[in-house]
């Protein structure tokens, strides 16, 4: 089930391509029956794009102001906008199921460069949930696989370096450097606004300062394996504790029937966090409790399971 055997370029491309409509499909079906959340967490990178176009500072621009997504500060570093830009001149629900497409379709060429197992990955929570609200997440994760992609790592730095610690590459550390120096030339004052809204992030904790995260750590232990690196680092990583930001965790798996297990335990995360939610769809604390035993723990397991080694040497990149 779900070999590890090599796909051609062609066939990768080609179930990129079908992946990439499908989300593309589901985004823009999801966001068009409830409009009233516009394109959901995808608004505020649309609205900071669109301001970049119009010679605003988004961080100005993106205030609370009313219900989601319009409740918020801008809490993303400016490479974010930057990377929404060629997407910002179509209205934003369009313009969101099309970066959904894309992102989605780089991430299945990316996970298939070992095979059909990689797809695994898009039956669990965390891409179902990222699609749905049209996060950066996908788009990080393709990058860990593809280093000409690692400038993305600039817009979602902490989850970047996470898999950076996975799979290092200098060419990906000198393109995630190149985006941030772009965007210090366009606004050379970003790092200052970004770094006061995010005094006003209520949910951007790492697993470490959450009761009992302080077991992740363990993954140092596997400091050796590029799981072992990646939960560690993820354990020290802010985040939002609803699915989407460990979409990374995906990557332990190494067999089909672990990648199911980790899926199947999303799900049941989800469930439960949906059925106790009271004020539908912002569900965030009421999803945290589960994200630790449910995402977490069982990657942690997973990692502790194998012995301390380094991987065998790759090829060159897909």
């Amino acid at each position: 089930m779900f070999s590890a055997g090599s796909l051609s370029r062609r066939e990768r491309i080609a179930i990129a391509a079908l992946i990439g409509v499908g989300a593309l499909a589901l985004s823009y079906t999801v966001l068009k029956l409830f409009p009233q959340f516009v394109a959901r967490d995808y608004t505020y990178s649309w609205r900071a794009a669109r301001a970049l176009l119009a010679g605003q500072n988004p961080y100005d621009v993106i205030r609370p102001a009313g219900p989601y997504p319009f409740e918020e500060y801008y809490f993303y570093p400016l490479p974010a906008a930057l990377i929404t830009l060629p997407f910002a001149f179509l209205p934003a629900v369009p313009s969101a199921a099309l970066f959904v497409g894309v992102t989605s379709a780089i991430l299945a060429y990316a996970v298939t460069r070992d095979g059909y197992r990689g797809l695994l990955l898009f039956v669990g929570v965390p891409y179902l949930s990222a699609a749905v609200l049209g996060q950066l997440t996908p788009l990080v994760v393709a990058a860990a696989f593809l280093p000409a992609f690692q400038w993305a790592y600039a817009a979602k730095p902490t989850i970047g370096a996470a898999l950076f610690a996975a799979r290092p590459s200098l060419r990906g550390a000198a393109l995630a450097a190149a985006l941030i120096a772009v965007s210090l030339i366009l606004r050379p004052h970003w790092p200052m606004d970004w770094l006061e809204t995010l005094r006003h992030t209520p949910h951007h904790r790492p697993p470490l300062l959450r009761p009992f995260g302080f077991l992740v750590l363990l993954a140092l232990l596997r400091w050796r394996t590029r799981e072992g690196r990646l939960l560690a680092v993820m354990a020290i990583a802010p985040q939002v504790f609803y699915f989407y930001d460990q979409l990374p965790l995906a990557l332990v798996a190494r067999t089909g029937r672990q990648a199911l297990a980790l899926a199947a335990l999303s799900w049941v995360g989800w469930a439960i966090t949906w059925t106790t939610c009271t004020h539908k769809p912002m569900c965030v604390e009421f999803g945290e409790p589960w994200i630790l035993p449910l995402l977490y723990l069982p990657a942690l397991a997973l990692v502790l399971s194998r012995p301390n080694e380094a991987p065998a040497p790759e090829g060159a990149p897909g």
